[in-house]
């Protein structure tokens, strides 16, 4: 398994616990960090993909 794998795996699984907090909006601490790291996830997929190309 890649790293970039491996780390759209957390994506993923990151997504389902957010989807379990409520209420989800961005007044939730907790859905508001998960949405954080799934965003700094995603960039650096995006940047290890860029370091493949």
């Amino acid at each position: 398994m890649t790293d970039v794998e491996r780390l759209q795996r957390m994506v993923s699984d990151l997504r389902s616990m957010r989807n379990s907090c409520e209420p989800k909006n961005n007044g939730n601490p907790r859905y508001l960090h998960y949405s954080g790291a799934v965003s700094n996830l995603l960039w650096l997929i995006g940047d290890l993909q860029a370091e493949e190309d």
